[in-house]
C-alpha cells in the first residue's frame, strides 16, 4: 500500500494545505495500525506456548482424573521345573552331639554263672552255680555300683585221703561263697543300637565255708552254725548286652575272679565263670 500511496503524495504537495492536512494524517494512521497488527501477532505468538501448557496442566489436575505411573510389563512364568515353591520348608534339625557325662541313670541286673575253678583236681572240684545281682548309677559311658551274689561248688571227697593221721573221706559236700564286690566300675559304650559292649573291674570281699560249723548255745538251747571265713579279691568282667526292648537287653559274657589265701586258703586262687542274664538301663 505504501507503494500505491507514495506516488499521489508526491502530486499532492502542489494542492492546497486543506488536501494536504487531509491526506497525511490518513498516511500516518494507516502505518499505525500496520504496526500495531504486527505487534498484536508477536505477543500472541509467545503468550500462545504457555496458554496450551497452562491448560494442559488445568486439563490433569481436575477432580476425577489421575495420572497413571507406566509399569514394565508383566514376565513370562517360569517353567514348572524351575518355578521356585513358596512353601516354607521344615526346619532341619542338626543332630546333637553325645557327650561322655550324661545325666545320670539306673543300671541292674540279674545273672547266674558257672564258676570253674582253675589248677585243681577237676575230678575233686566239680563246676558249680552261682547268682549275682549288679546295679550302679549310669552316667552313660561308665557305671559306678557294686555286686552281691552267692556261689557253690560241689566237693567230690569220695577216695581223698587227708589229715595227720591220713583220714580217708567221703561224700559230696558244698564249697560256699558270698561275697560283696564294692565297688565295681563299668566302662560301656552306650552309643550302638542294638548292642552294648562293657568291660567291669571290682574288689571283692569273699566268705567261704566247707563243711565247719560251729555250736552256739544261748540261754535255754544251743544251735550249730556254719563258719565263714573271709579272703580278698579281684573280679574282672567282659560282656556284651543285646537290646530286646526300651532299654532292657539280654546279657552275656565272661568273669574272671581270683582271690587271696586270707583265712581259708592256703594259697590263691582264680575260676572263670561264664554267665548269662538280664540288664536294664534306665535313663
Amino acid at each position: 500500500m505504501l507503494v500505491e500511496v507514495a506516488p499521489p503524495l508526491k502530486a499532492a504537495e502542489t494542492l492546497n494545505n486543506g488536501v494536504l492536512r487531509y491526506r497525511v494524517p490518513g498516511i500516518r494512521e494507516v502505518g499505525m495500525r500496520k504496526m500495531d497488527s504486527r505487534f498484536a501477532a508477536l505477543v500472541v505468538a509467545l503468550c500462545l506456548p504457555a496458554t496450551l501448557a497452562s491448560a494442559q496442566w488445568d486439563a490433569s489436575t481436575q477432580e476425577g482424573t489421575s495420572t497413571t505411573a507406566t509399569t514394565a510389563p508383566t514376565p513370562p512364568p517360569a517353567p514348572s521345573d524351575q518355578m521356585v515353591s513358596t512353601t516354607p520348608y521344615p526346619a532341619v534339625e542338626q543332630p546333637q552331639e553325645k557327650k561322655a557325662w550324661q545325666p545320670v541313670g539306673f543300671t541292674w541286673g540279674l545273672s547266674i554263672a558257672v564258676p570253674i575253678f582253675l589248677d585243681v583236681p577237676r575230678d575233686i572240684v566239680r563246676p558249680g552255680a552261682a547268682i549275682n545281682f549288679f546295679g550302679g548309677a549310669d552316667f552313660g559311658f561308665f557305671v559306678i555300683g557294686g555286686d552281691a551274689g552267692l556261689q557253690w561248688n560241689p566237693i567230690d571227697l569220695n577216695g581223698v585221703v587227708a589229715g595227720n593221721p591220713p583220714i580217708s573221706l567221703s561224700g559230696r559236700s558244698p564249697l560256699t561263697r558270698i561275697y560283696l564286690s564294692l565297688p565295681e566300675v563299668r566302662f560301656q559304650v552306650p552309643d550302638l543300637k542294638v548292642v552294648l559292649p562293657y568291660i567291669t573291674g571290682s574288689f571283692d570281699m569273699n566268705f567261704w565255708n566247707f563243711r565247719e560249723t560251729q555250736v552256739g548255745c544261748g540261754y535255754w538251747y544251743c544251735s550249730q552254725y556254719s563258719v565263714y571265713r573271709f579272703t580278698p579279691g579281684f573280679t574282672g568282667k567282659a560282656g556284651v548286652g543285646f537290646e530286646v526292648k526300651g532299654g532292657v537287653y539280654i546279657d552275656a559274657g565272661f568273669q574272671y575272679s581270683v582271690t587271696g589265701k586270707g583265712n581259708f586258703f592256703a594259697k590263691s586262687r582264680w575260676w572263670l565263670a561264664p554267665y548269662v542274664g538280664v540288664l536294664v538301663r534306665r535313663r
